[in-house]
Formats: structure tokens, sequence, C-alpha cells
């Protein structure tokens, strides 16, 4: 199944439809942003959509942006279609994703806290998911996504693949990247009360598990 799929950037109307629509199924309200911003910010370059297409069929949506001025990825959303679930799509997209954007050393995404929340079996699938891929958390701190649709602060993991395999992280280097994810892709101002107090705790060598 694997080789009849075809993973591209989304360039045409038709092509961001069929995204958004795998967008909309996938998530829940508290995750999702308005699909108005996410055009906006494909338009700006803020971010760029893939689509994967298995036999021409959409199969798979992504989107991800290159951080500024760095070595980093931001996978911002990735989901199957439903009907494609359990065939290994996902995984596919990770093992390509530095041939897909090259020049870039890690990717760095958002997942669940499973110790939050009513669906916590489902969360740790998720993060399990990653680590099969070579994905690891980084720890010795807090995030918090910014508030969104009158909901409060939901308390996240961080995890990072990389090209290499690393087990530490400037804090630093971690400050810079996620001061321009709420900045670029959550369109909150740096003195965001959130933000600070995430930049705040984060210490000066992340260890990564």
């Amino acid at each position: 199944m694997l080789n009849n799929v075809v993973i591209s950037e989304v360039k045409s109307e038709e092509d961001f439809s069929n995204g958004i629509n795998i967008y909309e199924e996938a998530f829940p309200a508290s995750e999702k942003r308005p699909v108005e911003d996410i055009r906006r910010n494909i338009e700006k370059d803020h971010e760029k959509m893939f689509i994967g297409k298995y036999d021409g069929n959409p199969a798979i949506f992504i989107m991800m942006w290159p951080v500024n001025d760095s070595d980093f990825l931001f996978l911002d959303y990735i989901a199957v279609k439903k009907e494609y679930r359990g065939n290994g799509l996902g995984s596919l997209f990770l093992q390509k994703i530095f041939d897909i954007e090259e020049g870039y050393n890690h990717v760095i995404f958002e997942v669940e806290n499973p110790g939050e929340g009513d669906n916590k079996n489902q969360r740790m699938k998720r993060i399990k998911f990653y680590r099969r891929a070579g994905a690891k958390t980084l720890t010795g701190f807090k995030y918090f996504l910014p508030p969104r649709n009158n909901n409060k602060s939901q308390e996240m993991k961080l995890m990072i693949m990389s090209r290499k395999n690393i087990k530490k992280l400037e804090g630093e280097k971690i400050q810079v990247v996620l001061e321009q994810i709420y900045t670029h892709i959550y369109k909150r101002r740096s003195d965001d009360k959130t933000l600070n107090g995430i930049l705040d705790n984060i210490p000066d060598d992340i260890q990564l598990e």
C-alpha cells in the first residue's frame, strides 16, 4: 500500500479543501484553529500544508512550519483519513520528513499530556506511536497551549525527532523556537503571559527521554 502513496505540498484549492476535510474529521474543537487562520498562515508562508494521496485519493494531512533562522521544523498537525488508518501512513510520513524538507535537523511537535483529560489511553497510544518513530520527550519544564475558544490553557508534552541520536538540547535554543511558535503560529505577542511562564522555567540543558 505504501508504495502507492504520494506526499506533496498543497498548491491548489482542491487539495486545500481535501486537507481541511481530514483536519475537521480528525481533531476535537479544543485542538483546532479556525480554517481562516490556517489559510492565512499558508498564504503568508508561515506554514506549509502537505497532503498524501493513496492511488490519487486524499489520505493524510500534514501542517508544518520551518522555524525562522533555525534548523527546526514545527509539526503542527498530522492526521490520517479514517478509512486509511492503521496502514502505516503516519509512520511513512515521519520516516520521510527530513527528505521532504531538507536542511533541517529537528522536528518539534506538541502531544496531548496523557496525565490530563478523559482519553488517557488514546493519548498514551499517540506518544507510543511517536516513540516508535524515534521521537523523544523534552523534560524539565511544563508546556501549555495558549487559551483557545474560551478554554483554559491546555498542558501538552513537547516531543522531538532529530536526524542524529541526541540526548539533550540547549534551553536557549528551545526558548527561541517556542517564542516563534507562539508569535507566528498562535499569533500571540512576545509578552504573552502563558508564553513567558513557559520560557522562564526552561532549564539551561533540556534532557530528552
